[in-house]
């Protein structure tokens, strides 16, 4: 090497290290004031939002190669000025005094001279907001600002506020997440999309397990910014479970504790509409056979979806109507793939079942064309279980958007911590005007419907109708007399199953009786001998779905095998993944199967 290409690497070594030092000096200061006390709930959101840079820090250190292979190409000189400039405002508690007016003294009270940088060596796990809850989904990270802070030789100090001004405090977070926007900057296109789909993903895991509105409120000031991919369909999410637990409708609590929990919280108003059937134009005095019709309100064109209450739990259940009706309303991002809901009819329509034991409630959809294409026909609502047959066939990449649209819509709502509890293909409905081509007919759905049964994961489960077409896409522990209650993993088992068809674009009964039977070798026939003429053997579509699940080989089964060859290994991954989900978490709170069926289908091509 030549004495230049020596004095080059000796250079930018040494810069390398300055910017390793001043890093570790950065996380010292991200935890002395995180840790410092008496500042009063008014600091909570501070706080958080400063663990929420801290974790952007690193994740920023961990993708550049800071600690272990850095690019000795970087702009080292730049990164350790941007890095000076944040250490300076985190261990500078002159500046943070003058600047900021937060003021830092020692808990004796003693003053504290302004270069002492004062922290405990092993910084103890938070005690409530993202650090909390990021120290149980990510235990590395404490363990690593533990690290670093040993590995910098800080002295150890405790400190408390003297002075904290909350409009300061936030000014100051503006400066350090302005540096640490210019740090993400220098990362190449794939490392910066990475890192704000792994921040994303952390935000959605805390929305799942977070019971307090106040925690959710400072999770959507977060995602203000563009430090998360989606930001939009994340906020949606804490916006609904905020709306869920404001019901109360989250885990039983001390009164205290369930009081801050269900604090309405500012810009979310709770509509629940109750429609008038006066405006009521039904094309039909009875209802369909499927429950779901055609109407309109108001002259404008709507889906109706009619949920029987047996009178005897009438009270109980109309509560729920009401909450799916408040559910639905506010499902206004583009992510959650279903009809918007105007309101709720209410049971002294003029339609009553002739079961006098029997009310029905009616939940009322906006039908929105949105196809530029002018409609050749009246609008037609159609399930996907329809749409099988027909001569129109989306090709690979339209099938993936199907898929990808029910995944989103599902990981929206578990986030949010609802339950669906209806996902089967004649709950998939596109709005058909007689296009002839699938491309324009895939501007108008899918949308999911079916939430009838639909609840909040903590509340209780109401029992679903017994009815063969649905039991194929229920999970063998969501079925008979010893069944389990439902779970987010049964919505996933049904996902897959609907997913099952669209890869194949064949009905779910198709396919079971396509599946050979493990006494004989054969298929199963559409119409045995056991039943009459006409008639599918429900029971033995039953046995052949427990056969392609009790497999231990997924791709020994050759009607699931094909999938691959149909649909692609990406696409059979991701039902592979929903048929067999974990459901062994106790609480029911894991998104994480839901996050990575999402994240196959966006990088998957055809």
């Amino acid at each position: 090497m030549s004495a230049g290409g020596l004095e080059y690497a000796a250079g930018a070594g040494g810069l390398i290290s300055l910017s390793l030092t001043l890093f570790r000096g950065c996380v010292r200061g991200f935890e002395l004031i995180q840790l410092a006390a008496h500042a009063g709930s008014e600091a909570d959101n501070f706080r958080c939002k400063l663990e929420v840079e801290q974790y952007r820090l690193m994740q920023w250190a961990e993708h550049m190669g800071l600690e272990e292979t850095p690019n000795d190409r970087l702009n080292w000189t730049l990164i350790g000025d941007i890095l000076k400039q944040m250490e300076a405002l985190l261990l500078d508690t002159q500046t943070l005094k003058k600047k900021y007016r937060l003021d830092l003294v020692p808990v004796d009270n003693k003053a504290l001279a302004p270069e002492t940088s004062a922290l405990a060596a092993a910084p103890p796990v938070p005690k409530t907001g993202f650090g909390k809850m990021l120290s149980k989904l990510r235990p590395d990270f404490p363990l690593a600002s533990s690290r670093i802070i040993d590995e910098s030789n800080g002295s150890v100090k405790k400190l408390r506020w003297a002075v904290f001004d909350r409009a300061k405090a936030a000014s100051l977070v503006n400066d350090i997440v302005h540096f640490n926007n210019c740090l993400h900057g220098l990362l190449d296109n794939v490392n910066q999309e990475f890192v704000k789909s792994a921040l994303g993903s952390v935000l959605r895991d805390i929305i799942s397990r977070s019971n307090a509105t106040s925690e959710l409120e400072i999770i959507k000031q977060l995602l203000g910014s563009s430090q998360v991919a989606a930001p939009a369909a994340v906020a949606s999410a804490a916006s609904l479970k905020q709306i869920r637990l404001v019901l109360g409708l989250g885990p039983s609590h001390n009164s205290i504790e369930q009081s801050a929990q269900r604090a309405p919280p500012e810009g979310i108003k709770i509509k629940l509409i109750q429609l008038k059937p006066h405006l009521l134009q039904r094309e039909s005095p009875q209802l369909p056979p499927n429950e779901r019709e055609l109407a309109r309100y108001k002259a404008k064109p709507v889906v109706i979806e009619w949920k029987f209450v047996d009178r005897a739990h009438e009270k109980e259940l109309k509560t729920r109507v009401d909450q799916v009706a408040i559910l639905l309303a506010h499902t206004y991002d583009p992510s959650y793939h279903s009809l918007h809901c105007i309101g709720f009819l209410p049971k002294d329509v003029s339609y009553q079942p002739d079961d006098e034991n029997t009310v029905c409630y009616g939940l009322v959809f906006e039908l929105t064309i949105s196809s530029s294409i002018p409609p050749r026909i009246a609008p037609v609502v159609r399930p996907l279980s329809t749409l099988f047959a027909d001569a129109r066939k989306p090709n690979l990449n339209e099938r993936r958007d199907i898929a990808l649209a029910l995944a989103e819509t599902i990981l929206q709502l578990h986030t949010s911590g609802w339950l669906h509890k209806g996902i089967r293909s004649d709950n998939v409905l596109y709005i058909d005007t007689g296009d002839s081509k699938w491309e324009y007919c895939s501007a108008n759905g899918p949308f999911l419907a079916g939430y009838e049964y639909a609840r909040p994961t903590t509340a209780h489960t109401e029992a679903m109708p017994t009815n063969p077409d649905q039991e194929m896409y229920r999970h063998p522990k969501g079925q008979g007399l010893t069944r389990s209650n439902f779970r987010r993993s049964f919505d996933l088992f049904a996902l897959g199953c609907v997913l099952l068809e669209i890869g194949l674009w064949s009905n779910l009964s198709e396919i079971l009786q396509r599946v050979p039977s493990e006494s004989t070798g054969q298929e199963h026939e559409t119409i045995t001998s056991t039943v009459r003429p006409g008639k599918v053997d429900w029971v033995r579509l039953h046995t052949a779905k427990m056969q392609l699940l009790q497999n231990d080989d997924f791709e020994k089964r050759s009607e699931l095998a094909g999938i691959a060859f149909h649909a692609g290994k990406t696409f059979q991954d991701v039902i592979v993944q929903c048929l067999y989900a974990d459901d062994e978490d106790p609480l029911d709170e894991d998104i994480s199967v839901q996050k990575e069926i999402v994240d196959l289908l966006r990088r998957s091509t055809f």
